[in-house]
């Protein structure tokens, strides 16, 4: 609804400028408004992905702290089942040999997380 607004006023503005001038004025401000919209909904998107982690993390551990660093420092694509698994599993049963350098880094960062987390005091 708001965009909608933003851009009814962002239109009217532009007809009673130049034709010429105003259209592309128009265009870079609505090409802009929907970059930072498109921004907003990832970091909105992230958010969300990070808290469902930290409340799944909170359902075993029940140290806020600790979950809050968790669901915050996991890789994006790691979930909180994700990170129990690798935690809980070698690296030679994971099939860490045969993985991509992707792969092996979010492996990495995952077991650096629960070190970090705990370092940190968070599971005190």
């Amino acid at each position: 609804m708001m965009m909608h607004r933003l851009l009814f006023l962002l239109l009217c503005t532009a007809l009673t400028a130049s034709p010429a001038v105003a259209q592309e004025n128009l265009m870079e401000k609505i090409k802009r408004l929907e970059q930072q919209i498109q921004e907003l909904k990832t970091l909105k998107e992230q958010q969300n992905v990070t808290i469902a982690k930290s409340d799944q993390c909170m359902k075993v551990v029940a140290r806020e702290k600790f979950c809050t660093c968790v669901g915050n420092n996991l890789p994006r694509d790691v979930s909180f089942e994700n990170y129990v698994h690798t935690m809980v599993t070698t690296k030679e049963a994971l099939g860490y040999a045969g993985m991509t350098q992707e792969q092996k880094t979010a492996i990495d960062v995952t077991l650096d997380v629960r070190d970090k987390c705990i370092e940190k005091g968070f599971f005190k």
